[in-house]
């Protein structure tokens, strides 16, 4: 009685259904589990789209005034990029300006890709095309119809020269993180030169679902995977409907692509969790926003293993009051009024409009403080593109500044860790200036590079579908699950910090069985539990 609503294939035997059932959902779920070849079934859980504040128009913070001054890309200013001269105060606070002055001409010169997952971008706005009028966006998907939160039967292809974005949540963050610099026009993103910016729409104005997001992240994953190859060796039905200019897009090098999420909920489920897996393990590292509610309390993907987990701090750089806290942060960045690209409010699908084409709009949220990290990741990799992952996240922490510690939220711990600011705020120009000297982390010193691989058997055969949970000991905290696989009942875990002490745990037909794990850089970790 069930209707398939979206199918997507992973292209390595799996293939995710969407169905649609008028009847008891848990009892229609409960039959499907017991059909031969079917994994598990879960709900298409909701999401609303991020809550963010927008206003017309902010107190106006004159960093001049109190002789800071600023420094731009070009000449000392942001003149060339004059919506930025006015706002500019998260690339100041964050020595982001003096960082592009020291760092655009000679070291910050590769071509760069990254992602993002949030309600699409405004293709056409002025920020997101270069000098030839050429877009920066390689490829645009939508898992949603345009202009509603249907589901189509795949995720389709969209044109990188229309606007998609009916909330403007999407095309905000993407300006923060790439809009061009130096082109006389807007702002500056943190990463504004040779990026490459691949979109997916997964929210709309009335939210998506685990399928909606998901399903994005797992595609984003299967085609990183065949841009590492050579372009004649890829399968081309990874690429297929994609132009030319991506399925021969050249091998790519770029050790870690960041994407960037701005989303969550307080419940983990095993789709989400296995999608988040299939893009660790492809070198791709998500970015994700701590949430909105002002509470320490864990939300997911945020508090999953693996991840960098962003707060956000206020224009007089402490933190935001609505900035969610807890000990999974790695850093803040700032999150209040943040000026950026716009969507074209109600005229978003008239193309015509000069709202769509150059407008631009203030947000706060801890989504607005997620994109300058990403910018920050994307633009440490144009310096570098061999970082890997978690080489980055090492060297943001470790050059993050301890902010606001004269009071009850900057009481950093003996590892220079704050619950509500985690390592600290951002700063662009320390990290930078680090990468260029070459103290950079050593791969593995800090989180470690390889995974932490759990085979659950039965009667000595894998056993598919198992539940694998991931703890903090010392915390509690769970800090990944995870399910097996059909083929060796296996499921791996990545991005644990070195010398960290862990508890995987599983559920043996009511009893509990637990294995220690202290992560380590040496070689991968395997533990087989028989049930």
């Amino acid at each position: 009685g069930g209707s398939v609503v979206s199918v997507q294939d992973l292209h390595e035997g799996y293939r995710y259904f969407l169905i649609k059932t008028e009847s008891d959902a848990t009892q229609f779920r409960t039959a499907v589990r017991t059909l031969s070849g079917v994994l598990y079934a879960q709900p298409d859980y909701h999401y609303d789209t991020p809550a963010v504040v927008v206003n017309e128009r902010p107190p106006y913070r004159n960093l001049r005034a109190n002789g800071r001054g600023t420094f731009g890309t070009h000449n000392g200013d942001l003149k060339q990029d004059p919506k930025a001269d006015l706002v500019d105060w998260g690339l100041t606070v964050t020595g982001a300006l003096e960082a592009f002055k020291r760092c655009d001409a000679r070291d910050a010169i590769h071509p760069v890709l990254t992602a993002i997952i949030d309600t699409g971008v405004n293709g056409l706005h002025e920020d997101f095309h270069d000098e030839t009028n050429k877009s920066i966006i390689l490829y645009a998907k939508s898992s949603l119809g345009k202009g509603n939160s249907q589901k189509p039967s795949s995720l389709q292809i969209i044109s990188a020269a229309e606007n998609w974005d009916d909330v403007g949540h999407g095309t905000h963050c993407s300006g923060t993180i790439a809009a061009i610099g130096n082109n006389g026009k807007g702002i500056c993103g943190v990463s504004h030169a040779h990026t490459s910016l691949i979109t997916y729409r997964g929210l709309g104005k009335t939210g998506g679902s685990h399928y909606s997001i998901y399903s994005c992240l797992g595609d984003l994953a299967d085609i990183v995977t065949e841009l590492r190859k050579e372009p004649g060796s890829r399968n081309p039905a990874v690429f297929t409907g994609l132009p030319p200019n991506v399925i021969n897009y050249p091998t790519l090098t770029q050790k870690t692509v960041p994407v960037n999420l701005s989303l969550g909920g307080y419940g983990v489920a095993p789709y989400e969790v296995e999608m988040v897996n299939k893009a660790l393990a492809a070198g791709i590292l998500p970015v994700i926003a701590m949430g909105n509610e002002g509470k320490t309390v864990a939300a997911y993907p945020a508090a999953l293993q693996g991840i960098l987990a962003v707060g956000a701090t206020s224009m007089d750089d402490t933190r935001a009051a609505f900035s969610n806290g807890g000990s999974w942060m790695s850093v803040c960045a700032p999150g209040e009024s943040i000026y950026s690209c716009g969507n074209g409010g109600d005229n978003w699908a008239n193309y015509h409009s000069p709202d769509v084409i150059a407008g631009y709009r203030w947000m706060s949220g801890t989504s607005m403080a997620t994109p300058f990290v990403t910018g920050v990741v994307t633009y440490l990799l144009s310096i570098n593109p061999d970082l890997s992952p978690y080489q980055i996240k090492a060297l943001l922490e470790n050059t993050a500044d301890k902010i606001d510690q004269g009071s009850p939220y900057g009481q950093y711990d003996a590892r220079g860790f704050s619950k509500w600011y985690g390592y600290g705020r951002v700063n662009v120009l320390k990290a930078t200036e680090a990468l260029k000297t070459g103290r950079i982390p050593a791969a593995g010193s800090v989180y470690s590079e390889k995974a932490v691989k759990i085979t659950v058997t039965k009667s000595s055969s894998p056993y598919k579908g198992q539940q694998v949970w991931l703890y903090e000991k010392k915390s509690g905290i769970c800090a990944a699950v995870g399910l097996t696989d059909e083929h060796e009942g296996a499921v791996s875990f990545y991005g644990l910090r070195t010398g960290f002490a862990y508890e995987i745990g599983i559920n043996d037909a009511g009893t509990y069985k637990t294995y220690p794990v202290t992560a380590t850089n040496d070689t991968d970790i395997e533990y087989t539990f028989s049930l």
